[in-house]
Formats: C-alpha cells, sequence, structure tokens
C-alpha cells in the first residue's frame, strides 16, 4: 500500500515542485454502493455487493506541467469472494506546450474512433468481470509513456511504449472448473524479457474529414491457454494443467470519422498477426483482418450509435474438436473416442485447449459478423438519462443486452438500475458465461 500512495505522490509531486506562477491541486472523486442480483442459475443469488471509494488529485502549475491520478478502493463480494482492494487506476504526469506533450506514469490511452467495437485500442486492459454500472470502470491503466507531437493543424502523430504486460482479466475467470483442472492466469505488470509493447499513431484533420493509421508491436492484451501439463495415469480422474501466457503480435490498422449532416460516420481497419507461427502452438490465434463500420444520430435529446464488425480469419483451418470446458460433455462419446486405437490424449487435451481459445477469440470459424446499437436519451433537463446497449455476434449467436436508467435528484447524486442479460448457442462463450454474468443492478452513486 506503502508503494502504491509512493507513486501516486511521485507524479503529483512534480508540477508542484516546478517553479511557475500558479499551482493548483484539485481534489475529486466519489463514494458508490452498489448491489448485483443473479437473474441466471447461479449459485450465489447476490452476484456481488459492494462499496467504493474513489480519490482523484489533479495537480498543475497551469502552464506546462500537470499531474493526475485515481484511487480506488472496494470492499464487499464479487462473485462468492471477497472483493477488497487498493488499486492506483491513473497516476501520471505530464509536460506539455504548444508543440508537444509527454506523459509518463500509469494512465489509460484509447486509439481508436470508433465506440461498440475498438480493434486498435491495444495499450490499456479491460477487466470483463467488474462490476460497476460504470462501464469505462472495466478499464485499467498501464505503466507506459506516451509522446504528443502536434506538427500543425492537421497532424498529429502519437508515440507509446509500455515496458512490461498487464494483461486483461478474461470474461471466464468466475467459471468453476472440475477438481482435476488447474488454471494459472497471469495477473498485474509482467516485467519478464520481451513483454514491451511500442506504437505509434498518426492523426490527420482535414476540414472535416478526420483519419488515423497507427501500428503496435507487442503482447497481445487477451493472454492464450497454453497446456502445460496432462497426467494420464488416472484415465477417469486425469490431472491437467493450463496456463494463461503471452503471445507477441503486430497490429496495424486505420480509421476515418466525418460529418454528413445530420449523421456522423465511423470506419476501422484492423489487421494482427502474431509472431510465432499457429500450428503447433495452442495459445497463439490465427492472423485476423477487422472492419468496423459506424454511424452516430444525435435527433435533440436522443443519441443512436449503431456499429457494423466483421472479422476475417487468415489461413483458417477447422478445429479438430469442439471445446468441452465450461459445458457437459457427452461422456459416453468421449469414452468411445479414448478407446480408439492410437489415439492421443495428450494431444486431445492440447486441442482443446486451443478449441478453447478460439472460441474466446472468435476464431472457430472463418468468417465472423457482428452488430451492436445504443440508445442514449437525456430527459428532464439531464436529470434523467434511460439508455440500451445491445450487441449481438451473429455468427457464435451471443447476445448481450444491458438496458440502463440513470436518474440524478440532486447534483452529484446518481441513482442507477439496470440489467446485463447474456445468452448465447449452446456450449458457445456466452452460454458457458451467462449463469454468472446475468444479473439485475441497482446503485447510489455521490460525487465529490
Amino acid at each position: 500500500m506503502v508503494r502504491r500512495f509512493s507513486i501516486v505522490f511521485l507524479f503529483l509531486l512534480v508540477p508542484l515542485i516546478m517553479p511557475a506562477q500558479e499551482k493548483t491541486l484539485t481534489p475529486g472523486g466519489f463514494i458508490r454502493g452498489g448491489l448485483y442480483l443473479s437473474t441466471g442459475e447461479y449459485e450465489h443469488d447476490i452476484n456481488a455487493a459492494f462499496a467504493d471509494a474513489a480519490l482523484t488529485l489533479t495537480a498543475a502549475d497551469n502552464l506546462n506541467y500537470k499531474g493526475y491520478a485515481d484511487l480506488r478502493l472496494r470492499v464487499g463480494r464479487q462473485y462468492g469472494k471477497i472483493a477488497g482492494d487498493l488499486l492506483v487506476r491513473e497516476a501520471w504526469g505530464m509536460y506539455y506546450n504548444g508543440f508537444m506533450s509527454l506523459s509518463l506514469g500509469k494512465k489509460i490511452i484509447k486509439w481508436g474512433r470508433t465506440d461498440l467495437f475498438t480493434p486498435l485500442s491495444r495499450f490499456n486492459p479491460t477487466d470483463f468481470i467488474y462490476r460497476s454500472p460504470d462501464f469505462e470502470d472495466r478499464d485499467m491503466g498501464n505503466l507506459l509513456g506516451e509522446l504528443t507531437l502536434n506538427a500543425g493543424p492537421w497532424f498529429r502523430l502519437s508515440v507509446a511504449a509500455a515496458p512490461f504486460w498487464n494483461p486483461s482479466l478474461l470474461m471466464t475467470a468466475p467459471l468453476e472448473l472440475p477438481q482435476n483442472i488447474t488454471l494459472e492466469m497471469p495477473g498485474g505488470l509482467d516485467p519478464a524479457d520481451g513483454l514491451h509493447s511500442y506504437g505509434f499513431r498518426g492523426d490527420f484533420m482535414l476540414g472535416g474529414f478526420d483519419a488515423g493509421i497507427q501500428f503496435f508491436h507487442g503482447p497481445d492484451l487477451t493472454p492464450g491457454l497454453a497446456l502445460t501439463g496432462a497426467d494420464y495415469t488416472n484415465p477417469m480422474n486425469p490431472e491437467i494443467s493450463i496456463r494463461g501466457v503471452p503471445y507477441i503480435i503486430n497490429h496495424a490498422g486505420l480509421d476515418f470519422e466525418t460529418v454528413i449532416a445530420p449523421f456522423v460516420l465511423r470506419g476501422t481497419l484492423a489487421w494482427s498477426d502474431p509472431v510465432e507461427e499457429k500450428e503447433g502452438n495452442e495459445e497463439v490465434p490465427f492472423s485476423q483482418v477487422e472492419w468496423v463500420a459506424g454511424i452516430d444520430w444525435t435527433p435533440g435529446a436522443v443519441r443512436i450509435t449503431a456499429e457494423y464488425s466483421g472479422k476475417k480469419i487468415l489461413d483458417f483451418y477447422p478445429s479438430p474438436y469442439d471445446p468441452i470446458i465450461g459445458t457437459e460433455p457427452d461422456l459416453a462419446a468421449l469414452a468411445e473416442l479414448f478407446n480408439t486405437p492410437e489415439f492421443d490424449p495428450f494431444e486431445f487435451t492440447r486441442m482443446q485447449t486451443e478449441a478453447f481459445g478460439r472460441l474466446y477469440n472468435n476464431q472457430m470459424h472463418e468468417y465472423y459478423h457482428m452488430a451492436g446499437l445504443r440508445f442514449e436519451a437525456e430527459l428532464l433537463y439531464g436529470r434523467l438519462m434511460p439508455s440500451v446497449t445491445a450487441l449481438f455476434n451473429f455468427t457464435s449467436r451471443d447476445l448481450l443486452l444491458m438496458p440502463v436508467v440513470e436518474f440524478k435528484p440532486a447534483d452529484g447524486v446518481t441513482l442507477s438500475a439496470g440489467l446485463e442479460h447474456y445468452s448465447g448457442a449452446e456450449g458457445g462463450l456466452y452460454d458457458i458465461i451467462d449463469d454468472f454474468m446475468k444479473a439485475a443492478f441497482f446503485s447510489l452513486k455521490i460525487e465529490f
């Protein structure tokens, strides 16, 4: 805890010790209580119950230096386990002038212009199971440096680098596995050799038409699943161990945004290529190309966002097995398979590990097609804000439906109620996670 506070105040002190005419320290934050009630067939009726406290501090000299910190404290329970942690969500210092800015520390940066599908955001991990009515709370900061050069009114160059790997927390983390299967997943900063990342992005502002191009090299935010052991001494109860590991990718993309009144049009094209060969490495995904097309329309107090996303898997070959992790397998069919002459149980387990990774990364099929729709409104002079977000994968049949109502009875006070509904085809990702992810939630947030 002492180390965490030291990091925070190190970046806050920088602007305050620099010579300047005026220095400011601006505190902020909130307290929040939340309750999530399971709506799926989950063993815990109370999916999550917690109290949050956040403290933000902004330090500046109002000239060239700025520091920012966001501290989060949570106590309570989540998925049947104690949820208590002090988190430094962000803590960074920045030098800036009319030509450039340089920031160092733990920071959230998001590259790309699309909202619902974001294939260009490569630096910041996500906690996909974090329970919060504020969906952006799932974003996790990363320790990095970012240099931005403003070359003129029409061009901006951003360069970023992260010395460590900070992986996302997968949506399958609460999944209850059989006792004979051990799954070890990484967490926090990994300083191992070769796990640094870097990237650059150029943004062009061309009078009503904005475009960007970028490149990234480093470990993917999503850990790969590697089989580390499969002991079939007891065929009826084998000992299987799986570990989440990094894999390095090259990633390139471009995007645009323009206004054709009354609509805002957006588009993205992204290519991702693992450095290692796919064949023989179950933790490594296929190379792939993704594209996104989106539109925003704001008629009065309503905002409608619609996006379509497609994906083609390069060098695709079908998986010999459907994943059985998290499902109820056909025991008779498995027994027949294991009694087949020359059957290799280790290779079967390895391919099962690969199949689950394919399922998670949407690579079971050669093509994927997805759509998202978000409806938002500001009513009663901004006091009442209903919204509905729907994401549907036409290929895997996965559906996320999230209606939310926010009411602000007074300044700084927000009451929230909503639903997170997950469903999918049998054996699909959302079918596996829906029991512990489905929930109705209620929240009270007081900002200061």
